[in-house]
């Protein structure tokens, strides 16, 4: 679904010359976390409440005589009202944000999407709208993170690789392969093919139970179902890409499908698995991958 839904017939915009008395009382009039700077027709920067916060109230500055200018956000990444709903969260993701202003041809603003819009009208999975929140997680929005954001940041990075690396480690341990990276891409190029080959929905579903440093590698695939996809193609890629037998391709396809019943609930492989033709559906499921569920 598109964006179009969030694009507003009357916007809170505010020239860069405009003040932070000005942002502030905007901000709480229209009960908004912030307004758009724009200038001769173009997005030029924003402002948070928690701009206003850090940038102006925490430094004492003159709130009549301090200019939007001077605190706002500048370089603001904009999105079309014609892209996607996923689109908007994983910018947000990559980029840390909470909104995104969006904009006509011609560069104008023409409404924004936020965070709650998305949470409010379950635009995704709840998993992948709050990933874009614990991307926040020591950042600290525009100012630079306290040292116990820091903190919070690197022990989240930790929990985030401990379950990238233990993921593949089964995958690595089922398929005997000789590293971890070996394991990843293995894994990349089956699970790749895999998401590919069902409803762009589905794929999303299960990238939300996947470890998050690997999904983050599968955000950008091609959206399904492609149906010239098949256990042929995946063992010729696995076997081309890796330089392995066909057994041992056959052998990896069986380590991922074991792996997965391991880390995806039941019910999101059945899901997954009604997709797939019967050649494929026979080499993921539970009998064939050693699975007890």
């Amino acid at each position: 679904m598109s964006l179009r839904h969030y694009t507003w017939p009357r916007l809170v915009v505010l020239a860069p010359g405009a003040s932070v008395l000005d942002a502030a009382r905007a901000i709480e009039n229209n009960n908004i976390g912030a307004v758009v700077v724009q200038q001769h027709g173009e997005v030029v920067g924003i402002v948070t409440d928690r701009d206003l916060t850090i940038r102006a109230l925490s430094r004492e500055l003159n709130p009549r005589e301090t200019r939007l200018a001077d605190i706002m956000t500048r370089e603001v990444v904009t999105l079309r009202p014609d892209a996607s709903r996923m689109e908007a969260i994983q910018l947000m993701r990559s980029r840390g944000i909470r909104r995104i202003p969006l904009v006509d041809e011609s560069g104008g603003v023409v409404g924004v999407v936020t965070l709650d819009d998305l949470l409010a009208d379950e635009a995704a999975p709840i998993s992948e709208l709050g990933a874009v929140v614990r991307a926040q997680v020591g950042s600290g929005g525009p100012s630079a993170p306290t040292r116990l954001e820091k903190e919070a940041a690197a022990r989240r990075e930790a929990r985030l690789e401990s379950s990238r690396r233990r993921f593949l480690n089964e995958v690595r341990t089922e398929a005997g392969l000789e590293s971890i990276e070996r394991a990843e891409k293995a894994a990349l190029l089956v699970l790749s093919a895999l998401l590919r080959r069902v409803t762009p929905d589905e794929a999303m579903d299960l990238m939300a139970q996947l470890p998050m440093k690997i999904a983050a590698k599968l955000r950008d695939l091609p959206p399904g179902p492609d149906k010239s996809i098949t256990l042929q193609t995946i063992l010729d890629d696995l076997t081309d890409e890796l330089g392995v037998s066909a057994a041992e391709a056959e052998g990896i396809v069986s380590a991922v499908a074991r792996t997965l019943d391991e880390n995806v609930s039941a019910g999101q492989m059945d899901d997954i698995r009604s997709q797939l033709p019967a050649e494929l559906r026979h080499a993921f499921s539970p009998a064939m991958s050693g699975g007890s569920r």
